[in-house]
Parts: structure tokens; sequence; C-alpha cells
């Protein structure tokens, strides 16, 4: 037995299945509300890590005892986020390139996190001001090496663009981890 359905009718019917199967679209106030950066829903939480990055000092000498890894840059103030609990530590700068507006940043987290989280949402706080200047995803890539690659401003472009990994960084680090994220 052939049935001569034209495919055109048999998308529409699918189609139309799949409309009255669908939730119904969120509303205009949900989506605005979910757009918001974290430190705008949650400003208590933010100024919270903002005082407590604030207050890490971090010694960075030129002479040292132990040789280090070539491969690192000046470090940079951070504070973790995860599972509710914060950790001040740094980050080493492995990689810090700004190109057409592109930035990519690969850095080294200091501090050993049992399991090791695989991204963390990274917000870059100015050091002048404390003050939001981006926010984007760092992947975890190899041992505790994580990467940022995002899209700033053509200001931020033109401040950082000559910045290089060994020069100190005009920002500090809030990484949140998905259950951070998520509690807020």
């Amino acid at each position: 037995m052939k049935n001569d359905i034209p495919v055109e009718l048999l998308l529409r019917w699918r189609l139309a299945r799949a409309e009255s199967e669908a939730p119904p679209a969120p509303r205009a106030a949900r989506l605005i509300a979910e757009a918001r950066p974290w430190w705008e829903t949650w400003p208590e939480r933010f100024q919270s890590l903002v005082e407590r990055l604030g207050r890490v000092q971090i010694a960075y000498g030129h002479a040292m005892t132990e040789p280090s890894n070539p491969r690192t840059g000046y470090p940079v103030t951070a504070v973790i986020d995860h599972d509710g609990q914060e950790l001040e530590t740094f980050v080493s700068v492995l990689y810090f390139s700004i190109r057409d507006r592109r930035f990519c940043f690969r850095f080294h987290l200091t501090a050993a996190i049992q399991p090791p989280v695989e991204s963390f949402e990274t917000t870059f706080i100015s050091e002048d001001g404390f003050s939001p200047l981006l926010s984007g995803q760092a992947t975890r890539s190899v041992d505790n090496e994580y990467r940022v690659d995002l899209q700033v401003s053509d200001e931020l472009a033109r401040t950082w663009g000559g910045l290089k990994v060994t020069d100190h960084m005009p920002f500090r680090l809030i990484l949140r981890s998905g259950s951070s994220i998520n509690n807020g």
C-alpha cells in the first residue's frame, strides 16, 4: 500500500504538533531578569566577594629562591566561589591577547580543587574601582589551566591591547562554579 502524502503536508503536520507540545514562551520580564549579570541580580553576594578580593594581597618578587616556571606571567588575585565557600588564591597568566576586539586569556589556577571544576563563570574586576568589567566562561583545558575567549568593547581593547603576559594586570578575578551560580 502506497500513501502519496506530499512532504509539505507532512512538515506542516509535524510543525503543528510541535507547537501544541511546546511549553509556553517565557514572559518578557523573566527574559530581562535572566539577561542581567549576576552582580546585579545578587548585589550583596557580589559586594561580599569584592570585599574579600580587595583584602587579598600577593607578594611578588623577582628574586625567588625556587626557579619558577618561565611560562607563567604576573600573578592575578582571585576569589573562588565554589559550593558556597570562598577561597582566596591567585592565577598565573599563561596567555593574554586582544585582536579585533577578541580577548583570549589563559591562566593556571594555583588552588587545587577536587574534583576539578570544568568551568567557571569568570568576572573581571577592575583593580582601581573594584567594579565589574566583563564576565565570561572559563573552560578547563588541562590540569588546572583555564581559557576565556570573549568579545570586548572598543574601549577595553584599546586599554588592554598593549598588555603582555608579564605585565601587571589591571584586574582581579571572581571565579564562580556551577553550584555557586545556581545558588546566587
